[in-house]
C-alpha cells in the first residue's frame, strides 16, 4: 500500500508562498538565490535557452526553475550504494528466490538507514535539465500525437525532470521509452500510431502488462520499506495499484504522452484505498486507466464505489495547501504539497457548510474525515466559519465526520452526517428517547462475488449411510435457501457408520467448516475424512481437509464442480442428531460462540450498547437509540468491521 511521506512537512513553506504571490522576475530571482552555490548551474540552463529559435523553451525552463522549490531527491553515498548493491542483484543470471532472498538481506541491511536528502533546486545539474526538457520538447513536438496539449499542459505533464518525489535523477526517459515500445513497433502500420494517443497510451499499457506476465519481474520483490523510484523501477514486481500507477506514469512520459497519477486516499464505503494513471486524450478530457494495467483508457469508472476525494500528482505546489502549512497550529501529515484535488472530475459532489458542536478550538482549520473500518481517516481540509466548517468539492452518498484540533490532539467536532445523493446532509444524533430492538446477522457488508460463492451451498443435502459407496442412504436435510439454521437438527431413522455432506451442481463442494454432533454429546464428532479428493488446480490449500480445521477462512474446493462431496467415517455406527455446514466466506457473518460487541457514536465518540456471545447466526440488542451510526466488533477474532445504519428491519452499510 502506498503511504504518503511526511517529509514534505520539511519544505520551505514560507518561501514558497513568497514566490507564489510574487511577479515572475522576481519569483525567479528569489529561486535562483535559494539555489545557493547550485545557482550557477540554473543560470546555465536560462542562458542556453536564451536565444533559442523556439521561445518556449526558455519559458518552460524558467517555469521548472521557478517550481522546483520543495522538490526532493536522495542524496549521499548511502542511496548511491543502495541502488547499485540492488541493481546488482536484480541483473543476475539466477532463480527468482535466490534473489529475492538477497532483496530481503538489503533491505535489513538499510532498515535503518536515513537517506540524506536534498532539495532539487541545490543539487539538479544544467546538462539533466537541458536533456530533459531537449527530450520533452521533441517528444511534444514531432507528429500530432500531443497535438490536443497546450502549453500549460505540457509544462505539468510532459515536461517535469521527474514524475514523483525522491525518484532518482537518472536517464528514465531513454531507458523505458526504448524498454517498452515492442507493440508500438508492431503496429506502425497503423494511422493511429501517428495521430492518437490514446491508441499509443493502450498499446504501451499492454506492453507493460505482458512484461509481468508469468516473467522473472513479476515475482521478484522490491525491498520492503525501501525506495525503488529509478529507470530500473520495471525490473521488479509492482506489488499494487500504487506501484502500478507510478511504473506506467513514469513509462508513459517517457513517451511523450501526457500521464499524471491520481489517487483516492480512502474509499468512501470500505477500508483501503486506490491508485491509478490518466491520459489526457485526443479529446481534451482526462481518461483514467481505472483498474491499471488490466484496462484501457476511459474504462468505466467504479460507478458502484463511494468516493470521498481525488487528488492528482503535480509538478506546481498547491497554493491553498502551501498556505495551510504556513498557517495552521496544527499541521496534519496527510497534506501535500504537489497535489490538487480533481474529484468534480470523476463525481458528483457537494460544497459543504457542517454544522460544528465545538466551536472553541486552537485552529481555524477543520479536518474531513471517512471511516476505514478501525478509526476516522482525514481526506480533506476545511475552514471553520461562523460556527460551521467548511469543505469543497466533497463526494457524495458517504458518511463523514469533523475533525478539529483542542491544543493537543484532533477530537471530533461534528455529529457525523450522510452527504446524501441529491447533496441534502443528514446527521445522525442518537435519540436515547426512542428506542427500538434490532436483530444483526453481519459486521461488514457482503460483496456480490462472497455472495454468489455463498449461495453455492444452496440444494446441498446431508446424507447418511452405512454403505462406503453411499449406494443406498437416508436423506436428511436439503439446503433449500441461504436462510438454513446454524445447527441444522436431524432425525435419522437410524444409526449409520458413513455421514457427508453432497453438493449441489456447479458448486465445486466449496464448504469452509463440516461439523456432526453425536446425540447427547457436545463435542464435535470425529472420524476418517472421506469423499472426493482431487482438488481444483492442485491447490494445497484447498483440500477436503480444510473442511474440518474449525478455520472459518480456509475451505475444500473441489476440482470438478459437479457430484463432489466430504464427509467422516466414524468407524462405526452412531447417531449423529446435528449438524452446521459452514459456507466458504470471509468470515464476517455472525458466528455461534463468538463474543461481540455492538456500539453506537454519540457526541463524543463510541458507546457500548452491550456484549454478547452468539447462539446462533444472528445477534439481537435491546433498547437501541433511533438515529445512530453503529458497528458491531468481534471480539473473539477478526478484523474487518463496518459502519452501518438500521433502517427498515435490515443493515445499512456506509
Amino acid at each position: 500500500m502506498f503511504k504518503k511521506d511526511s517529509k514534505a512537512l520539511f519544505i520551505s513553506f514560507l518561501l514558497i508562498t513568497v514566490f507564489i504571490s510574487c511577479h515572475s522576475i522576481d519569483k525567479l530571482d528569489q529561486t535562483l538565490s535559494l539555489a545557493e552555490e547550485n545557482r550557477s548551474e540554473l543560470e546555465k540552463v536560462l542562458k542556453y535557452y536564451k536565444n533559442d529559435p523556439n521561445p518556449l523553451k526558455l519559458k518552460a525552463a524558467i517555469f521548472l526553475i521557478e517550481n522546483m522549490p520543495g522538490h526532493r531527491s536522495y542524496i549521499g553515498d548511502e542511496i548511491e550504494n543502495y541502488y547499485k548493491e540492488l541493481e546488482s542483484i536484480i541483473n543476475t543470471d539466477t532463480t527468482v528466490d535466490v534473489k529475492n532472498e538477497e532483496i530481503k538481506k538489503i533491505a535489513r541491511n538499510y532498515s535503518k538507514v536515513s537517506f540524506q536528502e536534498e532539495e532539487d533546486i541545490k543539487i539538479v545539474t544544467a546538462d539533466y535539465l537541458i536533456r530533459n526538457i531537449d527530450q520533452a520538447f521533441d517528444l511534444w513536438g514531432n507528429g500530432r500525437l500531443v497535438k490536443q496539449v497546450d502549453f500549460e499542459q505540457f509544462c505539468e505533464l510532459i515536461l517535469p525532470y521527474k514524475c514523483f518525489e525522491y525518484q532518482q535523477l537518472d536517464a528514465w526517459r531513454d531507458t523505458l521509452s526504448v524498454r517498452f515500445d515492442k507493440k508500438l513497433k508492431s503496429k506502425l502500420g497503423y494511422d493511429q500510431s501517428d495521430n492518437s494517443s490514446y491508441f499509443v497510451a493502450s498499446q504501451i499499457n499492454v506492453d507493460i502488462n505482458a512484461s509481468f506476465s508469468g516473467t522473472k519481474e513479476a515475482e521478484t520483490k522490491k525491498p520492503v520499506g525501501l525506495p525503488f523510484l529509478n529507470s530500473s523501477i520495471y525490473k521488479v514486481a509492482y506489488e499494487d495499484c500504487f506501484g502500478s500507477a507510478l511504473l506506467a506514469t513514469m513509462v508513459m512520459r517517457s513517451h511523450g504522452l501526457p500521464v499524471t497519477m491520481d489517487y483516492i486516499p480512502q474509499w468512501g464505503g470500505k477500508e483501503g484505498a486506490h491508485a491509478w494513471y490518466t491520459l489526457l486524450s485526443d479529446n481534451g478530457n482526462y481518461l483514467p486507466f481505472s483498474f491499471g494495467l488490466s484496462s484501457n483508457p476511459g474504462d468505466l469508472f467504479f460507478p458502484y464505489e463511494s468516493i470521498p476525494k481525488v487528488y492528482r500528482i503535480t509538478y506546481t505546489a498547491n497554493e491553498r495547501v502551501v498556505c495551510y502549512l504556513n498557517e495552521a497550529t496544527y499541521k496534519h501529515p496527510f497534506f501535500e504539497v504537489f497535489e490538487k484535488d480533481v474529484t468534480n472530475e470523476y463525481v458528483q459532489t457537494s460544497n459543504l457548510s457542517v454544522q460544528l458542536v465545538k466551536t472553541h478550538l486552537k485552529d481555524k482549520y477543520v479536518y474531513l474525515a471517512v471511516f476505514d473500518n478501525r478509526s476516522w481517516n482525514v481526506v480533506d481540509l476545511g475552514v471553520c466559519k461562523g460556527g460551521g466548517g467548511e469543505f469543497q468539492n466533497v463526494g457524495r452518498n458517504i458518511i463523514y465526520l469533523v475533525l478539529g484540533y483542542n491544543g493537543s490532539t484532533l477530537v471530533p467536532v461534528s455529529y457525523p452526517f450522510l452527504v446524501e445523493k441529491n447533496g441534502d446532509l443528514k446527521y445522525f444524533i442518537a435519540d436515547t428517547a426512542s428506542r427500538r430492538n434490532i436483530c444483526l446477522c453481519r459486521k461488514y457488508p457482503k460483496s456480490v462475488a462472497l455472495a454468489d460463492i455463498e449461495y453455492r451451498m444452496v440444494g446441498g443435502e446431508i446424507q447418511a449411510s452405512n454403505d462406503k459407496d453411499f449406494s443406498q442412504y437416508q436423506l436428511l436435510y436439503k439446503i433449500k435457501d441461504f436462510a438454513y439454521p446454524d445447527l441444522i437438527k436431524l432425525n435419522p431413522d437410524q444409526e449409520y457408520r458413513y455421514w457427508r455432506y453432497l453438493s449441489e451442481k456447479n458448486s465445486y463442494c466449496n464448504i469452509a467448516e463440516l461439523q456432526f454432533f453425536e446425540k447427547d454429546k457436545d463435542s464435535i464428532a470425529s472420524g476418517k475424512i472421506i469423499g472426493t479428493d482431487k482438488i481444483y488446480q492442485n491447490n494445497p490449500d484447498m483440500v477436503r481437509e480444510k473442511a474440518f480445521d474449525g478455520d472459518y477462512l480456509t475451505f475444500f474446493h473441489a476440482e470438478q464442480p459437479d457430484s463432489a462431496w466430504i464427509g467422516l467415517d466414524m468407524g462405526k455406527a452412531v447417531t449423529i442428531d446435528r449438524v452446521r455446514c459452514l459456507p466458504r466466506s470471509d468470515d464476517n457473518a455472525v458466528h455461534y460462540g463468538d463474543v461481540y460487541e455492538l456500539q453506537y457514536w454519540d457526541r463524543t465518540g463510541w458507546k457500548s450498547l452491550g456484549i454478547k456471545k452468539a447462539k446462533d447466526k444472528y445477534l439481537c440488542f435491546d433498547f437501541v437509540p433511533d438515529n445512530v451510526l453503529l458497528l458491531l466488533s468481534n471480539r473473539t477474532r477478526g478484523k474487518q468491521e463496518r459502519i452501518f445504519t438500521f433502517e427498515n428491519g435490515r443493515q445499512i452499510w456506509w
